[in-house]
């Protein structure tokens, strides 16, 4: 009797071509890569990979691998030129479109291969490009970058935007994120401008044009022409905020340092600061640093807005501060203007010129009849410190807001340990108009 045996079915190697790639898509490229061993038919369906990573988690461990950069393992090379050699073979092997790279590492200093890697990256649809090399101080973009037509996300760091005269921006772009770019404050404008379907845009810091002695990020920022704008974060410092023809503007956060140094404010735009938030007619979610706040009532806080942020139902306020009277007035007045708020966040800080007295009097002269939080269900307050201005305008919360879920206060527990107890029983027999209110006090 003759036993015939069938040969074991390679189910790996049968898997369907949409499977495999959504399969490799998913693993770190170095693992990727080595599903080339797994069998004939696995050896190079790496290789037409859509995204390509090349980051420091890739090169943290020195050995590779790889069959075709085994070599490297053998001679001596600096974790740099090894790198760049990887990158190389593995864009000579490709075969296909590159639809996302990345090239975000410290390993590398500026160096002509990048700008063949760009040349390349420029002629294979790359339409998702992450880059940033900061060993590098600035990195000056090659002109082939510029041709990269079908980008939709961009994200750069440590690097100088300069296009040329012909550059007419990125028409598919969706977001765009510099940190610590160089670029000047018009061709910024312009980008903006030409990329009509931008909908994230993300600015922090920039290398200045200037030489101040305390230099501006950008003397001045302005967002015009964008109709399909949704999301700005601006975490910089600059002379002035300008905003034009952005109808769909929903969440902005403006942050910087905390200096107290206002002297780089464009003092003849400072009368205007103010108004900036009619330029936003949609907004949703606004965050604001303690800076910027200090630039727009360096003219004086009216008792509301001329217009009123019908939209706004998220406020964050970070470092602002209880014992100065523009910062209670601002918050005030953001409040009476935004009918529709559901959450607030404020987060103190320790006032340098604390005139808390002041502000207990300009309080108690307030008619706070026409405040108005009707929608508000959650507020948090971090870092209080249980100053009697900090108490009232809880206080103020509790009682004009009757559909309040919670109301999170943590405490900075330096400047609180001694009357914690206190605070906590004044808290509680504050009047409460919403009768599901929970008071959440916890030591920060």
């Amino acid at each position: 009797m003759m036993t015939v045996r069938c040969p074991p079915i390679d189910r790996i190697s049968n898997l369907p071509s949409n499977l495999i790639e959504t399969i490799l898509m998913l693993l770190p490229l170095r693992d990727a890569v080595r599903t080339s061993v797994l069998s004939k038919k696995w050896r190079y369906n790496w290789v037409k990979l859509p995204q390509l990573v090349f980051d420091d988690t890739l090169i943290k461990n020195s050995d590779w691998d790889w069959p075709f950069v085994r070599y490297l393992n053998e001679i001596e090379l600096s974790p740099e030129r090894r790198l760049i050699k990887v990158i190389y073979h593995v864009l000579l092997l490709h075969n296909g479109p590159i639809l996302k790279f990345t090239l975000s590492t410290s390993q590398i200093e500026r160096c002509s291969e990048i700008d063949l890697f760009i040349v390349f990256l420029s002629r294979n649809g790359v339409e998702e490009f992450t880059f940033g090399i900061s060993k590098c101080q600035c990195y000056v973009l090659p002109l082939s970058f510029f041709s990269c037509s079908r980008l939709r996300h961009l994200k750069l760091s440590h690097c100088e935007f300069d296009p040329p005269r012909t550059f007419n921006g990125f028409s598919r772009l969706v977001s765009l994120e510099f940190n610590r770019v160089d670029i000047r404050e018009s061709v910024l404008g312009s980008l903006v401008s030409s990329c009509p379907l931008l909908e994230q845009l993300t600015l922090n810091g920039s290398y200045s044009h200037f030489e101040f002695e305390d230099p501006f990020d950008f003397e001045y920022i302005e967002i015009r022409d964008a109709p399909n704008l949704k999301f700005l974060s601006i975490s910089a410092i600059f002379g002035s905020v300008r905003f034009k023809n952005t109808p769909r503007l929903a969440v902005v956060s403006i942050t910087s340092d905390n200096s107290d140094d206002l002297k780089l404010l464009n003092e003849k735009e400072a009368p205007e600061m103010i108004h900036v938030f009619s330029c936003l007619p949609v907004i949703e979610t606004l965050q604001l640093g303690y800076r910027f706040v200090k630039f727009l009532t360096v003219a004086g806080v009216p008792q509301r807005l001329l217009f009123t942020l019908d939209h706004l139902k998220v406020l964050q306020l970070y470092d602002i501060c209880f014992g100065e009277i523009v910062n209670v007035s601002f918050l005030l007045c953001l409040i009476k203007s935004s009918p529709n708020l559901k959450r607030i966040e404020i987060e103190t800080r320790t006032c340098c010129t604390d005139d808390t007295g002041s502000v207990l009097e300009f309080l108690e002269m307030q008619d706070f009849s026409d405040v108005s939080l009707d929608q508000l269900r959650e507020v948090h307050m971090r870092f209080i410190s249980g100053t009697r201005p900090e108490l009232e305008f809880i206080k103020l919360i509790l009682a004009k807001s009757p559909l309040l879920k919670t109301i999170h206060i943590e405490s900075d527990s330096e400047e609180v340990d001694d009357n914690e107890m206190g605070v906590w029983r004044e808290l509680t027999q504050f009047q409460c108009v919403s009768p599901e209110a929970e008071i959440i006090y916890r030591d920060c």
